[in-house]
């Protein structure tokens, strides 16, 4: 797929691997040719996201179909029109992405799920919450308010399964879509923190189900050995799939 075929509006996901974590960010395609797209400009409590020189980045743009990928780009920060934007500058062409990383293993793996909290507001978040900027308060109404907000709360999960980009989860916590949280999963490799938000929920309606509700989530960051460990689980798999098939042939050969 071309770059300047991408429609102006739709979601480019940017993938940034820094170190030992994975970042997942989402903006809107503002302007594209053929070497370079630009998004609106990413930004968090008004900080807008910086890239470093040694980040590995790569861009994503899903259609209904097919996912497409550009690898090792260059990013930056630029003004389209008097706007900020982020731009992402390509090295080749566009390749069609749907490879295992897409794949799903199941863990069934306990975990314990931490978030904070805006004091007086509803809504969960996997990071620290800023001040409001229409909080007006006096400064020991803000120090109040900070050690409030910093406060983890900590409630019981069940990890279903997990993707490089996804997580389900169960809980009897009543998450909202846009909720976030964070977690360890662990692994052979350590406890793996990682940090989801909320894109789908369900009500369990079995009166067998453990829990009240299933959560589909995106991972927000992620450590980068949680790739490692996906593809083990998938290889074990793919071995005993391999052994009760050739069990099976072995017995009709009798």
């Amino acid at each position: 797929m071309l770059l300047e075929n991408i429609p102006l509006g739709k979601t480019l996901e940017i993938f940034v691997e820094r170190e030992d974590y994975r970042y997942r960010l989402v903006s809107k395609v503002e302007d594209t040719n053929e070497f370079r797209v630009c998004v609106t400009a990413i930004s968090s409590s008004g900080r807008f996201f910086e890239f470093l020189p040694e980040d590995h980045i790569r861009i994503v743009y899903r259609d209904q179909n097919f996912m497409w990928e550009w690898d090792k780009v260059r990013a930056g920060l630029a003004k389209l029109e008097g706007f900020p934007v982020h731009y992402f500058q390509i090295v080749d062409k566009g390749r069609t992405f749907n490879r295992r990383n897409a794949y799903r293993v199941k863990l069934l793996q306990d975990v314990v799920l931490g978030y904070y909290r805006i004091p007086g507001r509803s809504g969960r978040y996997f990071n620290i919450p800023k001040i409001p900027a229409d909080l007006f308060a006096s400064r020991e109404e803000e120090e109040v308010w900070i050690r409030k907000a910093s406060r983890s709360v900590y409630v019981k999960a069940m990890i279903k399964d997990v993707s490089e980009n996804g997580i389900g989860l169960y809980s009897d916590e009543k998450f909202g879509v846009g909720d976030g949280f964070f977690f360890n999963i662990p692994s052979p490799y350590g406890d793996l923190p990682v940090k989801a938000s909320v894109v789908r929920k369900n009500k369990m309606k079995s009166i067998e189900s453990r829990f009240d509700y299933y959560y589909g989530c995106i991972l927000a960051k992620s450590n980068r050995k949680l790739l490692h460990y996906i593809y083990d689980l998938q290889r074990e798999y793919l071995r005993k799939q391999r052994e009760m098939e050739d069990a099976r042939r072995a017995d009709k050969e009798r």
